[in-house]
Order: structure tokens, then sequence, then C-alpha cells
């Protein structure tokens, strides 16, 4: 992906101390013993945070970490992945959290799955994956997170759906509210387009190409 921003787009967001903020969609269900059932809609956490230049490029290879997170997931906090998965999860299997450390077991379906068999602590579960953005790598930043109960299972989807917009977020993998001034364009992993401009009118992004 290339995200474009001319000189005087590049002076307003700085005198704003914003960043370009980009999120991943990520549909998620959690499973109870008993039945499976949707959950809340899973807080918006802000994958990639960066200072643009005028030509920006983020790329990213199609491969999730599962982690499990003390943090609370209230809003500004930068999320710490207190233990994640030693490879890219697969699916087909399932990641069991036990013990402080995920287990991987097979599993049905065409989703990622993590299994909360924790007896102690409150934990949130999630998906967390590596960018590259202007050619240095960034940290290993969560896409998603909720809530999974002792005995409960997250089965997760991520879509290929990304919004891109402005934020005073300072890091990838914190809680933001939902942004009203996003633009979601579909780009998959490994692709080198598409080309994304900035209106400085709107403060808005846009397709180019």
């Amino acid at each position: 992906m290339v995200i474009q921003i001319d000189s005087a787009g590049l002076s307003a967001i700085y005198a704003a101390n914003q960043v370009v903020t980009l999120a991943r969609q990520v549909q998620s269900v959690v499973e109870t013993v008993a039945s499976t059932s949707a959950v809340t809609p899973p807080p918006t956490v802000a994958w990639q945070a960066f200072q643009p230049v005028e030509t920006n490029t983020v790329a990213w290879a199609d491969q999730y970490y599962c982690f499990a997170t003390t943090t609370p997931l209230g809003m500004g906090a930068a999320i710490q992945l207190n233990a994640r998965s030693d490879a890219p999860m697969q699916k087909g299997s399932a990641y069991v959290f036990a013990n402080g450390r995920f287990t991987q077991r097979p599993q049905t379906g065409t989703a990622y799955v993590v299994a909360n068999a924790s007896l102690a602590g409150s934990y949130a579960f999630g998906m967390a994956q590596v960018a590259t953005v202007n050619n240095v790598p960034a940290a290993l930043a969560p896409v998603c997170a909720m809530p999974v109960l002792c005995n409960e299972a997250a089965y997760l989807d991520p879509s290929d759906l990304i919004s891109i917009f402005l934020s005073s977020c300072t890091a990838g993998g914190t809680v933001i509210p939902p942004a009203a001034n996003v633009f979601s364009i579909v780009a998959a992993a490994g692709e080198t387009g598409p080309t994304i401009g900035f209106d400085d009118r709107t403060n808005m992004f846009f397709q180019i190409s």
C-alpha cells in the first residue's frame, strides 16, 4: 500500500500533532461451553500509527500471532502482550492458553481459534501482526482484542479491509474510539497497491489507483 500526502497536508497533520493510523477489520465470535453467540463488537485497535512523509509505503505478510494480555481494554490503553504464540497461527488449529503459554491443538474450521484454559487471572485475547512502514520493520502490534473467559474460545476471521484515518494515537496496539473520518479499502498482503491520496480540504484519505 502506498499513501501519498502533499506538503500542505503534511504541515496540517504535524501542526495538529496527529499521525496516519491503520486499523484492520476482524470478525469475532466467542463460544461458551453451551452455545456460540456473537459478542459485543470488540474495541477499535490502532494496528499501525506513524508520522507520515510525502510518499509512505506499508507492507505486511498474511501471518498472525495470538496473544494474551492483562491490559484493561479501556480507551487509550496500549495493549501489552503478556504472552504470544511462538509461531504464526495456522487455521485448523486451536491455540489454548494455560499456565502462561499457548499450546497448539487440532481444530476444525476456517477461523483462527484462541481458547482460554487459564483458571487464574483476567485476560483478553486477540491477534497481532507485523508490518513494514517506510522500509522500517514495525513492532508486532495487536489488530484486535477482546475478553475471553475461562473455558471459552474466540473464533477470529480477519478480512483484507483496512481503515485509514488520522488520530492522535502514539503507538500501534492502542485502544481508540471509532473514527469518524475513516477511509476503508480492501488491500491484501503482499500487494504493491493500492495507492491512497489525502484531501487537504476534508482531511480524508481517498483511492488514487
